[in-house]
């Protein structure tokens, strides 16, 4: 999504560009695509506009339809959704009939909860000045951006103050683990507080294309064409000689630049750069910013259970809506998630195949999955009278790694993706099994093919350590500089942490970059 976002904005500005693309298509993990009449997204869900997709989709001239994506939140039995932050009552009273015995804890911890909401509230209600020509209104200045700006400020003072891991803080109020899962286990691990316990304000901030979800990289896609940029498909670069300005593809061919953005995974970058010719004060900088960044690790990725039911629409908006975040156990996963996942990465070559279908189906039956309805936003996304439903969890790059090299991946796939349908016929989609139409599904050992991306991580970096990119808000726009010369960097792996939003914000700043450097050079 970066790469297109940028190609879009340079082609707009007349510049002549070239998006080289190593898949069969573009837009990375971003895709709807058709099963038999059914519509599946391979990516997101749903998008978040966070104040910037929206007003960069203008500034593109992209012209658009999309619906409302209204979320639901499950626990076992009992369910609400979210229409406003004062539903945050309605989670309160689930949260106490759930852990009677943690009435008090539960009401300090949603308090804060329904604090960093607002204060999301204020990052995302209002549309990144950034974009449009704002600044030329005085009145809008005077009366709207500059009242705004200050809640902005203060709003990241505060996160400031909730950078911890949100399960270190939620350790301050309960020693109850398994209410501390059941309100983090769809986070990455370490994800911090402001973030976790401020996302309650981002169920309201999502929204679904007509179409699927893919529908942003095809418009972009269109919009590249129509300025006179080109894409070329199936071209993996695999050296990038900065002193040359060149890179060269897996078939030999040679593409010569006066700016290079890198909109994909970034140790993919730091593995096919040539330093040949580079002064040795670059060379330094680069080697420095290439440990740093083939040290770290991606965040977790997610496995993904597409399947075409045979029930109508109506069953499932009367049983959780177009988009759930459905925990099946109020026991939480605990250290399954923890000692255990890491004692079965370690040691996977002395664990016996049993022990890890056990903790496979432990794993199953206690974390919290996401279950996405397209059809429920728009009814043209599957055929008349069935549903199509994709459900998803997070989960370990390396323990599917592992099986796979111990070759028995495919029967690992099958497990697991038994042990998910089962579930989910015992609890939320009573006896779902029996009206399965197909099913297939998607690893990380998928995502990390499809997208490149390390670790097959969905959305850049680890919280697990300090990420090797910028992480303050207020400097984003220095996350796409690079120490090599006219290189750029741009998407989820160049600023943390990034989604779709950030993906193309950071394209932005890229283009913004070259485009002043590009003045300088014709003064």
């Amino acid at each position: 999504m970066a790469g297109l976002t940028a190609a879009a904005y340079l082609a707009k500005a007349g510049f002549n560009v070239l998006l080289l693309e190593k898949n069969d298509r573009s837009g990375g993990l971003l895709y709807t695509m058709n099963n038999n009449g059914f519509y599946f997204d391979s990516g997101p869900r749903a998008l978040v506009n966070s104040g910037i997709v929206k007003p960069i989709l203008k500034e593109l001239e992209i012209r658009w339809e999309y619906y409302e994506n209204k979320i639901s939140i499950g626990i076992e039995d009992q369910l609400f959704r979210v229409n406003s932050i004062s539903d945050l009552e309605e989670y309160q009273r689930i949260l106490m009939s759930l852990y009677p015995d943690d009435r008090e804890d539960i009401k300090n911890i949603l308090k804060v909860v329904n604090e960093l909401s607002e204060y999301t509230r204020v990052i995302y209600e209002f549309d990144n000045p950034y974009f449009g020509d704002q600044f030329s209104n005085k009145e809008y200045v005077v009366k709207k951006l500059l009242p705004w700006t200050f809640k902005f400020l203060q709003a990241l003072r505060k996160f400031n103050q909730f950078k911890m891991p949100v399960e270190d803080f939620l350790h301050k109020f309960t020693g109850n683990q398994s209410l501390i899962d059941v309100l983090t286990q769809h986070f990455f691990r370490n994800t911090p507080t402001y973030f976790a316990l401020g996302y309650f304000y981002v169920y309201l901030d999502y929204f679904y294309p007509r179409g699927g979800t893919g529908t942003l990289k095809e418009k972009l896609t269109e919009k590249v064409g129509e300025w006179g940029g080109q894409i070329k498909l199936n071209k993996r670069v695999n050296r990038v000689i900065p002193s040359e300005s060149k890179i060269v593809d897996a078939e030999g061919t040679e593409y010569h630049y006066d700016h290079l953005i890198w909109a994909a995974d970034l140790k993919t970058l730091y593995r096919s750069l040539d330093p040949v010719g580079l002064n040795a004060q670059i060379t330094r900088s680069f080697e420095s910013e290439k440990q740093n960044i083939l040290s770290s690790k991606g965040a977790e990725s997610v496995f993904i259970l597409y399947l075409g039911v045979n029930r109508p629409p109506s069953y499932f908006k009367e049983h959780g809506g177009e988009h759930l975040f459905f925990t099946p156990s109020r026991q939480g996963l605990g250290e399954i998630n923890r000692s255990q996942r890491v004692n079965l990465i370690k040691n996977f070559d002395k664990v016996s195949k049993s022990e890890v279908i056990k903790w496979l189906e432990s794993y199953c039956d206690l974390t919290t999955y996401e279950i996405s309805i397209p059809i429920l936003r728009d009814s043209s996304l599957a055929p008349e009278g069935q549903t199509g439903v994709m459900v998803s969890c997070l989960f370990d790059y390396q323990v599917i790694k592992n099986v796979e090299s111990a070759g028995w991946y495919d029967e690992f796939k099958e497990r697991l993706e038994k042990r998910i349908l089962s579930n989910l016929s015992t609890t939320i989609f009573k006896d779902v099994e029996k009206d399965i139409l197909f099913r297939f599904s998607s690893t990380p050992l998928t995502i990390s093919k499809i997208s490149g991306s390390s670790e097959g991580a969905i959305t850049g970096w680890s919280f697990e350590a300090e990420p090797p990119v910028i992480y303050k808000l207020t400097d984003v726009g220095k996350s796409v500089l690079t120490a090599l010369p006219n290189v750029y960097k741009a998407g989820q792996w160049a600023y943390a942490p990034a989604g779709v939003p950030i993906a193309m914000l950071t394209a932005w700043h890229a283009y913004q970059k070259i485009i002043k450097q590009s003045k300088r050079k014709n003064r």
